[in-house]
């Protein structure tokens, strides 16, 4: 997972790395005080997730937002921020969360529990370096499944097929019948 912490403040930034260095050890983290880093950062970056202060120097965190939504549109923009008046504006950009300074522990972790798009173990550059189209598409399925907490068995349920026909898929050993599944 990518994380990036935009806030003018440096000490918020530090504070809030800090604390997703103990919730989510393995996360690259990245933090900026200058907003216009932000945009070159998110592009080098390509960041699943970003914690937006709203008001910073000379720019609106919300406008920031939408410029990387239209150019990234599954990144989860969680607002930071001292003004609660931001909150329903802030919802404009389908943001995951909005969170009123000061940040707690507890506050991140429900925030990154409960991101509009969940972030898989599983990137695309993974998938991307196995060769076999079956593997890929397995992977793919297991990712699916897995991102949306839907177990092998419920899936086999609600697209009436064997749980074994599942296990077959995500291992690439057997392709689903497209057709079949788009009339279920």
């Amino acid at each position: 997972m990518k994380i990036l912490v935009a806030d003018d403040h440096q000490l918020i930034v530090d504070d809030i790395l800090d604390e997703l260095g103990e919730i989510v050890p393995d996360a690259e983290c990245i933090g900026t005080n200058d907003p216009s880093a932000i945009l070159g950062l998110v592009d080098e970056h390509r960041f699943d997730v970003i914690f937006m202060d709203i008001d910073l120097d000379y720019t609106n965190g919300i406008d920031l937002a939408e410029q990387i939504l239209a150019k990234y549109p599954h990144t989860n923009i969680i607002y930071i921020t001292s003004y609660s008046q931001y909150a329903l504006d802030s919802y404009r950009t389908k943001a995951s969360t909005f969170l009123m300074k000061p940040v707690s522990t507890e506050m991140l972790k429900n925030a990154l529990q409960n991101l509009r798009y969940p972030v898989s173990e599983i990137k695309d550059e993974d998938i991307a370096q196995m060769s076999q189209s079956g593997v890929k598409l397995g992977l793919r399925i297991h990712n699916f499944r897995e991102e949306r907490g839907v177990s092998a068995t419920q899936l086999a349920d609600k697209l009436g097929c064997a749980l074994q026909t599942v296990y077959r898929w995500e291992s690439g050993t057997r392709t689903p019948d497209i057709p079949t599944l788009l009339t279920r």
